[in-house]
């Protein structure tokens, strides 16, 4: 195997390490790469955290292999977003994407989302915290509706 062989292979071993095995999309170290990146760019950006509804409940009720195609089906629908965006599973029920204009709509069937606007923050962290915080609310509100409803 040639130099140019063995690094060409190595990369690919990279690519192949850095995606979540059920979806496919990049994960969470190339998610802070390419956040960090984008925020370093000073350019304005947006960031949609997606939150699957109810994946704990459908692996408790009806399996793994049943909440891994509920994985599968957001990142599917996720990858179907306007171009140009970046798609990540970071894991467990969270996704993340990355658009370079304000995206028209951010609902995914099966999630809960929330979005951000990078100018807005001094830091990623502060962007993540607060997108965690957005769509945390609005999970409570959920709950809280659907208790009501009962």
């Amino acid at each position: 195997m040639t130099d140019k062989e063995r690094i060409k292979y190595l990369e690919s071993q990279v690519d192949f390490l850095s995606r979540n095995y059920v979806t496919g999309l990049e994960g969470r170290h190339r998610f802070m790469q390419k956040l960090r990146q984008q925020f370093a760019k000073d350019e304005i950006f947006y960031l949609v955290m997606h939150d699957v509804d109810g994946l704990h409940e459908v692996n408790r009720l009806r399996g793994y292999a049943c909440g891994d195609r509920l994985l599968r089906e957001v990142a599917n629908d996720l990858k179907m977003c306007p171009e140009p965006c970046c798609v990540f599973h970071i894991g467990g029920d969270e996704f993340y994407v990355i658009y370079k204009d304000e995206p028209a709509d951010i609902t995914c069937q099966n999630t809960t989302s929330a979005v951000v606007l990078s100018s807005n923050f001094n830091s990623v962290d502060e962007m993540l915290d607060e997108v965690d915080e957005l769509l945390s609310a609005k999970k409570i509100k959920l709950k809280k509706r659907r208790r009501d409803d009962i």
